[in-house]
C-alpha cells in the first residue's frame, strides 16, 4: 500500500507534486465512482479533500482507495469514501486498512456506496447497518 501523506513538513511541495500526479492517474476511474452517485463529488473535489487531508488517498498496483476518519459521539470509525480499481486487491488491502484504522483510534470501518459492494462483501464479515435514499426536490 502506498500510503500518501501531506504533512511531511520540509517535502510537502515533493508530497504534494506526488499526490497530484497519483490523482491524475487514477482520475478516470474516480470519475467514473462519482459518476455512479450522480456526481455527488466531483474530481476537483476529491482533489481539494485530499490535499486539506480530510481524505486519506490509499493506493495499490491496481487499485486507489480514499478513506476518511469520521468521528461520532460513541465512536470513531474509518470510512471508505471511494474505492475504484480491482476488486479482489482492495479486499486484499482490508487487513493493511485496519491497522490504519486502529491506530486512528476507530472502533469500526464502513464503506457506503451502491448494492454490488453489499455483495461483494457479505462473505467477508461486512454487516448491513442502512440503506440511503434519495429523490430529487421538485
Amino acid at each position: 500500500m502506498k500510503d500518501i501523506p501531506l504533512d511531511e513538513g520540509k517535502n510537502s511541495a515533493l508530497v504534494l507534486i506526488d499526490t497530484m500526479n497519483t490523482l491524475l492517474h487514477w482520475q478516470s476511474k474516480i470519475e467514473v465512482a462519482m459518476a455512479h452517485v450522480n456526481n455527488m463529488f466531483s474530481f476537483n473535489d476529491v482533489v481539494a479533500m485530499v490535499c486539506r487531508g480530510e481524505l486519506d488517498l490509499l493506493t495499490f498496483p491496481d487499485s486507489c482507495v480514499l478513506m476518511q476518519r469520521e468521528q461520532y459521539p460513541a465512536w470513531a470509525t474509518y470510512h471508505c469514501f471511494l474505492a475504484c480499481g480491482n476488486m479482489q486487491e482492495i479486499k486484499n488491502a482490508e487487513a493493511e486498512i485496519n491497522i490504519r484504522a486502529k491506530k486512528l483510534g476507530c472502533k469500526y470501518m464502513s464503506i457506503s456506496g451502491r448494492t454490488g459492494w453489499s455483495r461483494a462483501l457479505k462473505n467477508d464479515g461486512w454487516d448491513h447497518l442502512i440503506s440511503v435514499l434519495y429523490k430529487e426536490t421538485y
